[in-house]
C-alpha cells in the first residue's frame, strides 16, 4: 500500500533499501484503571516477548534491546496463539460461568485451571508435531502462562477478554485453528472443545458479537451457528462432538 504512493524512482530505492518486517508482540495489557484521566497511562505486565522474521530485513539486521529474530516466525505466532491466546480465552469463558470476574480468580479456580491447561496441552501438541519444538520447553511456557494469568498486579475482567466471540471462532483464530490441527494429526481435543461450547454460554449485551452470536444460536441451533462461524463441516463428527460438549457444559 506503501509502494502505490512512491514514484518509479523512489520505489526502485525502497526496494533495494527497505524492509516491511513483520513480528509477533506477546504482552498483556489490560485497560486503564476505571477513573484514569491520562491518555498515556498504561498499565503492563512484566513479561514481554517480540520476535521478528529475520528474513525481511535488508541490509544488517541493527541490534535492538528485546528483539529477537527467527526465521520462522509463522511458528512463533502460532505458538502464542495456541498458548497465550487460547488459553486466555477459555479462562475467560469458564471463569464467567463459575462466576469469576477476573483472570486471576479464575486461573486460581482448581478445576478451571485444570481445564486450561489440559486444553493448551492439546494445542501444544500441534506445535510440537507441526514446529519441532521441545516437549520439555513447551510445557515450562505453559506454566509461565499460567503464571502470567494470576499476576496480582493486573486486573484483567473476564469480559474483556471473552468480547468478539465471533471473531474468537473464526478459522484462523485461537479456538478453531488448534483444533483443526488436532484433527489434522489426530491428536486428542475434548478441552479445546469444552472451550468452543463455553463461548456458546458467553453473553455480554454489550458486545455485539457476543449479541449476534446468541441471537443465531437460538434460530439456528448449535451445529449451524458453530459451522457458519468456524467453517467447519455442519455434518462432521467434530461439530458433533462440540455439540456434545455444550450439552455435558451446559
Amino acid at each position: 500500500m506503501i509502494f502505490e504512493h512512491l514514484s518509479e524512482d523512489v520505489r526502485a530505492f525502497a526496494d533495494a533499501n527497505i524492509g516491511f518486517v513483520d513480528s509477533a508482540v506477546d504482552r498483556i495489557v489490560p485497560p486503564a484503571e476505571e477513573g484514569e484521566t491520562d491518555p498515556l497511562a498504561v498499565t503492563v505486565e512484566t513479561f514481554s516477548e517480540w520476535i521478528v522474521d529475520q528474513t525481511q530485513f535488508v541490509g544488517d539486521i541493527p541490534a535492538i534491546a528485546g528483539m529477537e529474530c527467527t526465521d520462522n516466525l509463522m511458528a512463533f505466532v502460532e505458538r502464542k496463539l495456541f498458548t497465550l491466546n487460547t488459553g486466555h480465552l477459555i479462562t475467560a469463558y469458564l471463569g464467567v460461568l463459575a462466576g469469576h470476574e477476573t483472570i486471576k480468580d479464575s486461573i486460581e479456580d482448581e478445576a478451571i485451571r485444570a481445564d486450561v491447561t489440559a486444553a493448551m496441552q492439546e494445542s501444544g501438541e500441534v506445535l510440537i508435531r507441526r514446529y519441532g519444538f521441545d516437549a520439555d520447553a513447551h510445557g515450562a511456557y505453559i506454566q509461565k502462562i499460567l503464571g502470567r494469568f494470576a499476576n496480582p498486579y493486573l486486573r484483567d475482567e473476564v469480559d474483556r477478554v471473552g468480547r468478539q466471540p465471533i471473531r474468537k471462532l473464526s478459522p484462523q483464530d485461537r479456538l478453531i485453528k488448534p483444533l483443526n490441527g488436532t484433527l489434522e494429526y489426530g491428536l486428542p481435543n475434548g478441552h479445546l472443545l469444552k472451550g468452543i461450547a463455553a463461548a456458546f454460554l458467553y453473553k455480554n449485551d454489550d458486545d455485539p458479537q457476543a449479541v449476534e452470536l446468541q441471537a443465531m444460536f437460538a434460530e439456528q441451533g448449535f451445529e449451524k451457528t458453530l459451522a457458519h462461524y468456524s467453517e467447519l463441516n455442519v455434518d462432521s463428527e467434530i461439530v458433533t462432538l462440540a455439540h456434545e460438549a455444550y450439552l455435558a457444559l451446559k
